[in-house]
């Protein structure tokens, strides 16, 4: 159903619907998803188990959307309690499993109407036409003795003017499942740190436990990617009755610090341990028909790294368990919460039971999520607050469930009844806007404030990954199948990108030259879009590109496409999100050092150097022994106005320490800049005059050389890539992927340390990067090309 025009021969494709079956619409009469599907599992008791002590425990964590649930012929749930797409359900069925024999657990399940608070892609992909019905997150069978924990939770409280200490609040539930009255002794360690508790608990009584100060000296902090080492903990927790071990648990957790609050600018900005932040990420998605696996949430957080993001967002569609898990120990933050424009943002059409689900669903996944330290923030709207009325019920069950959470009323600019102003912003834009944009404060979608999804898209895969997604007949921009992996509405087709690769680059001569043109433009503008929020900050304190991924094969919105290959986009980000990078600013020439680590640097060495298209110098200066305190940005020179500047030119930006360069910034430049119509569309700003670099396709050839080498260590392969231009002129926008030496097939995922880049005359360049050993079948082809090369 992802290639070509599948999706469409699929039963009960709702073929007369005009939005190419986006967000949720209504099934025909010959769906086989206007019924009921059954899910069935058969399973059996270990026979040395002692049923007649032991509490059995069925917990669905993901159920889309309704159900009826039977175990062993008896039906002990139904569609008027089990129904929500989020919520998470742990029945006792203790009193219907069975030992001797065969146990059968059986779910009759119902899919979602567009009047559900249900499942929703909006206008990134279309909806496959059972609307992604069915069991989609784990269901669990465990047991307990008499007394069983639930919803463990660990906060903690760190002192953020040393680091030296901090304390845990650690809470619990325990059920009593028994007629009469139970002494439980509640046991915690956290390493060498031991504490109980001794509770009478009343016949069937649940309650809550905590131990509120448990104390740890000098404690081993959690930090976001980039800025530290993210930390984790331990904590083993278990019940006894008559000193006999009734339930166990462990759980894993971070101490940190997380604060969000509005600065002086009106921006929302989050201080993780004392330090304020600047959020950069990118939003994620999983798998159109929502199917899981732990290597693919692997390369997710992997990319996310590679990438020098520090963020993701989460609109709906909460990802696994193990995703959160990855995201705990590799430092990347989340920002979760309910996705926009479908019945979730309807409140006015909810109709009587659907402010019960969203408040269990909004309680279920905040339980669910609440001990990953990588999770910072909820958005309870997206595009629009809440009503007052069911504002009022989020924030109840959150004050419940994690008071220390921040919490956003929605991603927009738009303030809610209860809390006000939001101190967020989602202005777009969506798509094509030049690099200069981000940097022009008149625009609404300019670098201030915290923008919570926005992006100049051009993110066309590169085009081995066309060839794949393309059938013989549709290989051509605008055709049938194109348009169908484009978005919804204003995003149907490439029209804005089509123009802008033409007008800026000159008009490609076939498919090729058009992905490579795009994989150009990409470049140069999310490069930009993430060095103009640097540049900004704290005006400036969030942005999250739209988006990261996506959900099957696309030609929108993505860093990196549904066969894991990188595109332009990708790498400008990853070069404009170093840790330590020195930047052009396309408003007023300047160049900036950006420090977004927590070490201040010393005895730098920056160089700053102009070329015309014929490699002639124009500018050069350099300065040394440059100090840049920790967290902070230096702002050099503007670059002077100069004379006899080529149409296109060369700005080459490096910094050094220790004579090894550390940060080295590539831009290609037009003599004169876009010229924007005055007035905004919602999604982007159009233009009156586009740059134009067409002069870029008068670039002689360039001969590039490569050495490669590839060693196995461990589960993956290293690779090494010298590469030396040994011709006269400059060899522009170098890229490098992996096929399949017999099969050409292209290999992914492949992590590299950089790419997309150029070499002058002479120049030599080493690219270092590995390939997980589960990618590779054959013996592997290193493919270097360029714009001229």
């Amino acid at each position: 159903p992802y290639y070509g025009l599948n999706l469409k021969s699929l039963a009960g494709y709702k073929k007369e619907v005009t939005t190419q079956n986006f967000e949720s619409h209504y099934k025909p009469d010959d769906s086989p998803y206007r019924s009921s599907w059954w899910f069935r599992k058969e399973f059996k008791l270990d026979n040395s188990i002692d049923i007649n002590n032991k509490q059995f425990w069925l917990l669905f964590k993901g159920i889309n959307y309704s159900a009826n649930i039977w175990l062993n012929g008896q039906r002990f749930a139904g569609t008027d309690y089990v129904i929500g797409a989020y919520r998470q359900y742990d029945f006792n069925i203790t009193h219907l499993i069975k030992q001797e024999s065969t146990n059968v657990l059986a779910l009759e399940i119902f899919s979602p109407n567009p009047d559900d608070l249900n499942i929703s892609f909006v206008d990134w992909c279309p909806l496959p036409p059972d609307d992604d019905m069915g069991i989609w997150q784990p269901v669990t069978l465990y047991s307990t003795e008499s007394v069983a924990m639930k919803y463990p939770f660990v906060r903690s409280k760190l002192n953020v003017e040393t680091l030296a200490e901090a304390e845990l609040i650690i809470s619990i539930k325990l059920q009593n499942n028994q007629k009469e009255e139970i002494k439980a002794i509640l046991e915690g360690k956290v390493e060498e740190i031991n504490f109980k508790k001794e509770i009478i608990l009343k016949p069937n009584e649940m309650r809550k436990v905590e131990f509120p100060y448990i104390r740890i000296n000098n404690p081993r902090v959690w930090w976001p990617y980039q800025l530290g080492l993210s930390e984790l903990y331990k904590l083993d927790l278990q019940v006894k009755v008559n000193d006999v071990v009734s339930d166990s648990t462990e759980i894993i957790f971070g101490i940190r610090d997380i604060k969000s609050t509005i600065n002086e600018h009106g921006s929302r900005i989050f201080t993780i341990n004392g330090h304020d932040i600047l959020i950069y990420g990118a939003a994620w998605t999983p798998d159109m028909m929502l199917r899981q696996s732990k290597e693919k949430d692997a390369i997710d957080v992997a990319f996310v790294k590679n990438l020098n993001l520090n963020s993701i967002r989460i609109e709906g569609k909460f990802a696994t368990d193990h995703f959160w898990n990855l995201c705990d120990k590799e430092g990347i933050l989340v920002l979760a919460g309910w996705c926009c424009c479908s019945f979730w943002e309807k409140w006015k059409y909810w109709k009587k039971g659907d402010i019960r689900i969203a408040e269990e669903s909004l309680r279920s996944q905040i339980l669910r999520l609440r001990n990953h330290p990588s999770f910072i923030a909820w958005f309870y709207g997206s595009d629009f607050p809440p009503p007052g009325s069911v504002e009022k019920i989020y924030l109840k069950v959150l004050e419940e469930t994690y008071i220390d959470l921040p919490t956003i009323s929605n991603a927009s600019s738009r303030p809610s009844d209860l809390m006000g102003e939001t101190g967020v912003k989602m202005t777009g834009p969506y798509t094509y806007v030049p690099p200069i944009y981000w940097y022009l404060q008149e625009r609404v979608g300019a670098a201030n404030g915290f923008n919570t999804e926005t992006g100049p898209d051009v993110c066309i895969p590169p085009f081995e990954s066309l060839q794949l997604m393309l059938p013989e007949g549709y290989k051509h921009v605008g055709s049938d199948v194109w348009n169908y992996h484009t978005g919804l509405g204003a995003f149907n087709n490439t029209k804005i990108i089509e123009e802008a690769i033409e007008k800026r680059y000159g008009k490609p001569k076939d498919l090729e030259d058009f992905a490579n043109t795009a994989q150009v433009l990409a470049y140069e503008c999310w490069r930009a879009m993430y060095e103009a929020h640097a540049r900004n900050f704290p005006e400036a304190t969030g942005v999250i590109g739209w988006m990261l991924c996506s959900p099957w094969p696309s030609l929108i919105w993505q860093l990196y496409d549904y066969y894991l290959n990188p595109n332009g986009a990708f790498f400008g980000s990853k070069k404009a999100c170093e840790p330590l990078h020195i930047q052009y600013s396309y408003d007023d020439a300047s160049i900036i050092l950006i420090n977004k680590t927590l070490q201040k640097k010393q005895n730098l060495t920056a160089t700053f150097k102009i070329l015309n298209m014929d490699l002639k110098e124009r500018f050069f200066q350099s300065r040394n022994n440059i100090m840049i305190d920790k967290y902070s940005k230096k702002e050099f020179f503007p670059i002077p106005k100069i004379n006899g500047l080529s149409k296109v030119y060369f700005l080459i930006l490096t910094l050094e320490e220790e004579s090894t360069i550390i940060s080295r910034n590539f831009y290609w430049l037009p003599q004169n800049n876009d010229v924007f119509k005055e007035k905004d569309k919602w999604f982007y700003t159009p233009l009156k005059e586009h740059a134009d670099m067409s002069a870029l396709r008068n670039l002689p050839k360039a001969e590039i050389k490569k050495l490669i080498n590839i060693n196995e260590n461990k589960n993956r392969y290293e690779i090494s890539i010298d590469l030396e231009n040994v011709s006269d002129g400059i060899a522009f926008f170098i890229r490098i992927f992996l096929i399949g030496e017999k099969t050409e097939k292209l290999i992914t995922p492949v992590y590299l340390n950089d790419n997309c880049i150029s070499l002058l005359p002479s120049e030599r360049r080493k690219i270092n990067g590995f390939i997980p050993k589960k990618s590779v079948t054959e013996n592997v082809l290193v493919k270097v090309q360029g714009w001229n090369c």
